[in-house]
């Protein structure tokens, strides 16, 4: 628990204003730890693995067997359970890294959690083999009831195995300006 702290406090520190940092842990829309990400397709194999490299100290461990016919065919996803307003900024951070082969790049989607699968934030991501906290942002197109809106990491562009580690899906409320939330490192 005490590293799940340290990452909420490295999200806040990094998307901090000049004004106040925000309050992080009452901003988060999801249970963090790792063994909540839901993995499904067709050709995936995944398990929860021990591992002190990583805040939590664990990670599920995905293992795609090759390229699908879309990313998204091997997926792992998480939905919030709170309710989200339109126009709210949201932040998904989770920490990864690929295992095998030595890089991976994958689609991150921020999206609602059912047919028609409406995405409001996405970008695509390189894992290397070291963890890092790797984001995503969007703002709420309409109001989303608890379990309505989700993360799609989407795996299936290749035959790789991905380590996926704790995963935050933080609200910061309408009119939060997204400049002033983490990004990503090249």
């Amino acid at each position: 628990m005490k590293r799940l702290v340290t990452a909420i406090a490295v999200i806040a520190a990094m998307s901090a204003t000049a004004h106040a940092a925000p309050d992080i842990a009452g901003r988060m829309i999801n249970h963090p730890a790792a063994d909540q990400w839901n993995i499904f397709g067709a050709g995936e194999k995944h398990e929860l693995v021990k591992d002190a490299t990583v805040n939590g100290g664990a990670a599920m461990q995905v293992i795609s067997a090759g390229q699908g016919a879309n990313p998204w065919d091997i997926q792992a996803g998480v939905a919030n359970s709170k309710a989200v307003k339109k126009g709210d900024v949201i932040l998904l951070a989770f920490w990864g890294r690929a295992v095998t082969p030595g890089s991976a790049t994958i689609p991150a989607v921020v999206q609602q959690s059912a047919a028609p699968y409406a995405r409001i934030g996405e970008q695509t991501l390189s894992l290397t083999p070291d963890w890092r906290l790797h984001y995503v942002t969007a703002t709420a197109d309409r109001d989303y009831p608890a379990g309505t809106l989700g993360v799609s990491v989407q795996l299936a562009a290749a035959a790789q195995t991905v380590a996926l580690g704790p995963v935050f899906l933080l609200d910061f409320g309408p009119g939060y300006d997204p400049k002033h939330l983490p990004r990503n490192i090249p």
